[in-house]
């Protein structure tokens, strides 16, 4: 079993899948990162008179809009971080002093909006990719590589590891496949399986200052040693695999990937049982002749139709082995998993309705998410999240402790997780309240025992001197009043701009005609061409291809009836969210 070196706690980040509420995710990493570099200044301006213990970074898994927020967490050492400090009073997405030069909220607040993905540049007379246009989000990512491209060098940041390693799940829909092998006649080898949870390993150097380890088992190399800046410097594949990662099925458009068979040749399995722990974890070739694979091809979409919390990566990656588990208690844990998740599993109602028998559509329509929550479904997870000593996995998740009425914790989760492209003043609010959640998370949850190795040399020489106090983390007690827990200690300790409160961002309040008046044409342009090239399509299946009087006129009036149809249900619906959740004036 690998261990970090004497000092250091190690930490994989896990992002789960958001649609729009990504955004919560991105504030959450802009405190985290402007934490530990308040922190890093503070321990070399002022050596001693702050915890000297270290944090590393040493894995990035998401999925989904996580999927993107990771990628975007691997560029960071290459563009330094500017952390978005004024935008609880910036009236405009424009406004905030590191709008542009921040890539977390210029990505997840100021660029992305759902009017440029209604642009219909994209549809073809016969060929539809998505119901929203997927342009502006390839656009997003490549302007994000240019900056990383165009940045002098500047060391790395010290809290990453050298690779840090990067995970990006993808529904792979052409599929691995596999074949157990069994004992059978007839000549039948076994049985054959086809997988479609995948993914996309990185491996990105330089992210610190220093030497490197090697290059880790089935990684693709990014941003080696003297290839920055040219096509071989692996970035391209980090852009592929993220909007690949973020193709959410049917509104984004499928990605095209492709996987080298070494990376499915390494990927890690568990033991069987009785085999010893130090034994090599076996090795599984996928049942596929070796041309095909190199490189394997195939269409992908949103991982998080599979897999939306890849905490598995992340562990393995800290563990060394799938079959190998994380020191868990808090005297003696030495690495975790952080997941940040906009949608944790225990909000809403826990027991599914039971409705009336379906018919044919219903079932039909049930089947799709039927599919999904099983293959979400992790009973290990669940059993180890029941026990509340588990030091070696943590969970951030929205709280937003003034709400009233129907409002929810972030203003980006109705409609499906869409409701954040509707307008920035709701990105913005998420983004915001990911940094007020940060700083709390970080103070009295991110936390570690006093008698752990790592910190035990620091908390004894600052209980000496009086200052152990502004390291312990806060608890609630009876009547709702704090108390310092004495027991516990920060692992990643609040100094500098990082200990001033973050000030709120009121709930947003849209004015209905307004938000109407920026979509509609919009939508009504889109609707129409989408209901042309369907009906088209049609029409060709039907045969009438020469395109007659009938066909003709069939085109007009059905493309009318869907497009104003369309329009009218989606601005419903969206109405109908805002009104509900409390984001009407």
């Amino acid at each position: 079993m690998r261990k970090p070196e004497p000092g250091t706690f190690e930490l994989g980040l896990v992002m789960a899948g958001a649609v729009s509420a990504g955004a919560y995710t991105a504030g959450v990493l802009d405190f985290l990162f402007e934490a530990l570099q308040d922190w890093e200044d503070a321990k070399a301006k002022t050596p001693g008179e702050v915890p000297d213990h270290r944090i590393q970074i040493r894995a990035v898994a998401g999925a989904s809009a996580g999927g993107i927020a990771s990628a975007l967490t691997a560029m960071v050492p290459f563009t330094r971080h500017h952390p978005v400090r004024d935008l609880h009073k910036a009236t405009t997405a424009a406004k905030p002093a590191n709008a542009s030069r921040n890539l977390f909220y210029r990505c997840w607040v100021r660029d992305v909006d759902l009017t440029t993905m209604l642009d219909t540049g994209d549809i073809r007379e016969r060929h539809v990719p998505s119901l929203l246009n997927g342009d502006p989000v390839a656009r997003i990512a490549d302007e994000a590589i240019a900056t990383v491209r165009h940045s002098p060098p500047l060391g790395g940041m010290p809290w990453f590891a050298n690779p840090l390693q990067l995970f990006l799940k993808v529904t792979n829909l052409r599929g691995v496949p596999y074949l157990i092998n069994m004992v059978t006649d007839d000549g039948i080898r076994g049985h054959r399986v086809i997988s479609h949870a995948d993914h996309a390993h990185f491996a990105v150097f330089g992210t610190t200052g220093g030497e490197g380890e090697g290059l880790p088992p089935g990684a693709t190399a990014v941003n080696f040693e003297g290839t920055l800046g040219t096509p071989d410097d692996g970035w391209e594949g980090v852009r592929d695999a993220a909007l690949a990662t973020s193709a959410f099925p049917v509104g984004l458009p499928a990605r095209a990937l492709k996987n080298d068979l070494r990376c499915y040749e390494a990927r890690p399995w568990a033991r069987p049982a009785g085999v010893s722990l130090d034994e090599e974890p076996p090795s599984i070739r996928p049942d596929c002749p070796p041309h095909l694979m190199r490189p394997y091809e195939f269409w992908s979409v949103d991982g998080g139709l599979i897999n939306n919390e890849p905490l598995e990566a992340a562990r393995v990656a800290l563990s060394g082995a799938p079959d190998v588990h994380n020191e868990r208690h808090p005297e003696k844990a030495d690495r975790a998993v952080l997941m940040i998740d906009p949608f944790p599993d225990d909000i809403g109602p826990s027991v599914p309705e039971h409705g009336e028998m379906p018919d044919i559509l219903g079932s039909a329509f049930a089947l799709l998410p039927t599919l999904k929550n099983q293959a979400r479904f992790k009973p290990e997870e669940v059993m180890l999240a029941m026990h509340e000593d588990i030091y070696s996995r943590f969970l951030i998740a929205p709280r937003r402790g003034d709400r009233k009425g129907m409002e929810t914790h972030i203003a980006s989760g109705g409609l499906g997780g869409f409701a954040g492209f509707v307008d920035a003043q709701l990105r913005m609010h998420d983004f915001q309240l990911g940094r007020r959640n940060a700083q709390k998370f970080l103070r009295d949850h991110l936390v570690i025992h006093r008698n752990n190795p790592i910190v035990r040399d620091w908390v004894v020489r600052m209980e000496a001197d009086g200052r152990l106090e502004d390291y312990q983390p806060r608890r609630r007690g009876p009547g709702g009043t704090e108390k310092v827990d004495r027991d516990f200690v920060q692992l990643v300790p609040l100094v500098g701009n990082a200990r001033r409160a973050v000030p709120e961002r009121p709930w947003p309040q849209l004015k209905w005609n307004d938000v109407k008046a920026r979509l509609q044409d919009g939508m009504d342009a889109r609707a129409e061409v989408l209901a042309r090239a369907m009906v088209h399509r049609g029409l060709d299946f039907l045969g009438l291809k020469d395109r007659r009087l009938l066909s003709r006129l069939i085109d007009a009036i059905v493309t009318r009836q869907i497009r104003n149809a369309s329009r009218n249900k989606a601005l419903s619906a969206i109405q109908e969210d805002l009104r509900t959740r409390g984001l009407l004036r």
